[in-house]
């Protein structure tokens, strides 16, 4: 997942016929670069950024994205950034469930386990884990545009996070933090977001 969210490759998801991204009501946010999908979507569905946003694709009323067409996406091949990087396995993996009406996407999280082939590997996940719940515990410490109450962006902010919270859980930077050791930590997690974006750029 850190190499998709540096843009390195698309999420390689073992679907096994599963629709869920494409049946639950997101509202897919277009880049520039994704011109079949800004030329193909019906414009009751587009909405056109203003200033310097990005476009968003509206899901239709029932929910599906208006490219999915007898179950099958109608632009796969040239399918939009974000569904390229989508990747449901982030929540099981945080420890989050997304949030809204989303049953099909919930109960798919929850049928995802993973297995750790040794203690790094263990060690990280847990580091992972501890990333979102601290994000989460204390989103309202972080800016706005952070989106830290949306779980999708705490689980994202938390995968390009988790090393600051590789440390024993009983260190005192990263347990339950409140005052001015959590609004400390929340300025270490936002350093280090910054970070892993430039080294992206």
């Amino acid at each position: 997942m850190r190499a998709v969210l540096r843009g390195q490759r698309d999420a390689v998801v073992p679907c096994d016929g599963c629709q869920g991204c494409c049946v639950s009501g997101y509202h897919v946010p277009l880049r520039p670069q994704d011109t079949v999908a800004l030329e193909e979507v019906p414009a009751v569905n587009l909405v056109l950024p203003r200033g310097c946003g990005l476009a968003r694709m509206l899901p239709r009323a029932d929910g599906t994205c208006p490219m999915l067409e007898e179950g099958r996406c109608r632009i796969y091949a040239d399918r939009p950034r974000t569904c390229r990087d989508y990747d449901c396995r982030i929540y099981a993996a945080t420890g989050l469930e997304p949030d809204g009406d989303r049953p099909v996407i919930r109960q798919r999280v929850r049928e995802w386990t993973f297995s750790h082939e040794g203690g790094r590997d263990a060690a990280e996940a847990a580091a992972l884990r501890r990333a979102a719940a601290f994000i989460r515990r204390h989103a309202a410490l972080f800016p706005p545009e952070v989106r830290a109450h949306s779980a999708a962006a705490a689980a994202v902010l938390a995968v390009k996070v988790y090393p600051l919270f590789l440390a024993q859980e009983g260190d005192a930077r990263l347990g339950p933090a409140s005052g001015t050791a959590a609004e400390e930590q929340v300025a270490r997690v936002l350093e280090a977001a910054r970070a892993f974006d430039s080294a992206s750029a």
